[in-house]
């Protein structure tokens, strides 16, 4: 060892540096020849290569083959997702419930599918809707739709939201200055329930293969609380829902002249059978082969109006009414649908005969007044809804409003 340190040291630099490149171009050699052989199979191919290039395509391995085919059918699959147009959905899977409830003159719209449940308003103030729901043994809401800010379409989603965990609520966003309105904002607030505008062209998935596509509005205003009235359109498989709210002729010949898809197997009657809503063109695009009819068992506005059913029967469309039959349930599996009652039959002469009922029965109902004041309103009357809690009474009928010194009230207008 010694001596090899001195030859070292006494080595030209130059003799030196020969055999330490001959070294280097050996250990090269070595390490070409040691790739190459592992870089090539038993089978002529090479195995890892930046431009995956097989030398033998031929004998390929199967499992290589089989794993291609499957990518290939991946990417195939993945291509036809993408050129799949917007309205195309996935197939319906368990069945889709709608639940017209009966809340007297009001709407309150329960759809259940395989994921979710979906509340479209909740009919005017207590707990007639949260009973409901919990005797159907919803623990949770995925979304609710508050149409518009009238009473008797928000007053019962008040208690609801303080009872059930509610994960969205979508609402027009038009102010309305009564404290049934201020309440169902400050429980909104209170439960930090994520509030979205609903705006035209908003979509929804509701779960199983079931879309929700809002058609109204696209400016709403609170001049006209009615026309803001969100209208939704749900659908699961072949089979259709149109859901109008309060809806007046307004707003369904906004809707038409939009380019939606409007014609819909269901049809929820506008502004619970008022002939402000339900015009012929309208009627006539949506083409319903069933109507429902959500109104009070005699409500002070004569609703279903005779114009509107009228153009139903006309129309050929199977009636069904709330304030005659109750809660009607619709089920479907995306095919066909059922319906819970058996139609509603029109008959001139006896709607005219319970018109002359109510006026006979001294239109008894529940009317609203003010300690305050001498004006009695109907309770959805937005000076009926400012009133103080503490300083509101209730009549019973015209007669008992009258016998107390009210008289009616020049805005909403009730019965005399």
């Amino acid at each position: 060892m010694e001596n090899f340190y001195l030859f070292m040291r006494r080595t030209p630099k130059k003799i030196f540096l020969f055999f330490v490149a001959l070294l280097l171009i050996f250990t090269m050699c070595i390490s070409c020849t040691t790739t190459s052989e592992e870089g090539v199979d038993d089978n002529g191919v090479i195995e890892e290569v930046d431009d995956e290039v097989v030398i033998d395509d031929e004998d390929e391995d199967p499992e290589l083959e089989e794993l291609d085919e499957e990518i290939d059918v991946e990417e195939t699959e993945e291509a036809d997702v993408e050129d799949k147009s917007a309205d195309e959905r996935a197939p319906p899977t368990g069945t889709l419930e709608a639940h017209f409830i009966d809340v007297g003159q009001g709407d309150a719209i329960l759809i259940k599918t395989a994921e979710k449940n979906i509340l479209i308003d909740g009919g005017d103030r207590g707990d007639t809707v949260l009973n409901y729901l919990r005797n159907q043994g919803v623990s949770s809401l995925d979304l609710v739709i508050g149409t518009h800010p009238h009473a008797d379409h928000i007053g019962g989603l008040i208690n609801v939201m303080n009872a059930i965990p509610v994960n969205e609520i979508i609402d027009p966003g038009v102010a309305h200055t009564t404290i049934t309105f201020e309440d169902y904002l400050d429980v909104i607030d209170a439960k930090d329930i994520m509030f979205t505008e609903g705006r035209a062209g908003m979509k929804r998935d509701l779960g199983g293969g079931a879309e929700m596509k809002i058609i109204h509005p696209t400016s709403p205003s609170s001049s006209h609380l009615n026309n803001a009235s969100i209208v939704a359109r749900v659908t699961f498989g072949d089979v259709s829902f149109m859901f109008t709210g309060d809806a007046e002729q307004g707003a369904e010949s906004q809707i038409l002249n939009r380019d939606y898809e409007l014609n819909s197997d269901i049809l929820k009657v506008g502004h619970h059978g008022s002939n402000t809503s339900t015009t012929s063109p309208f009627l006539s695009a949506v083409s319903p082969s069933t109507g429902i009819i959500m109104c009070g068992t005699g409500n002070t506005y004569g609703h279903p109006h005779e114009e509107t059913l009228v153009k139903l029967t006309n129309a050929g469309v199977d009636i069904y009414r709330t304030d005659t039959q109750g809660t009607i349930v619709i089920s479907t599996d995306g095919l066909t649908y059922d319906v819970s009652q058996q139609p509603y039959t029109y008959d001139p002469q006896q709607e005219q005969v319970d018109e002359q009922d109510v006026v006979e029965a001294d239109v008894e109902g529940k009317f609203v007044g003010s300690t305050q004041s001498d004006k009695y309103h109907l309770p959805d009357c937005r000076h009926a809804e400012s009133i103080n809690p503490q300083n509101i009474i209730s009549f019973g009928s015209v007669s008992e409003a009258k016998e107390a010194g009210y008289v009616p009230c020049g805005v909403c207008k009730p019965p005399q």
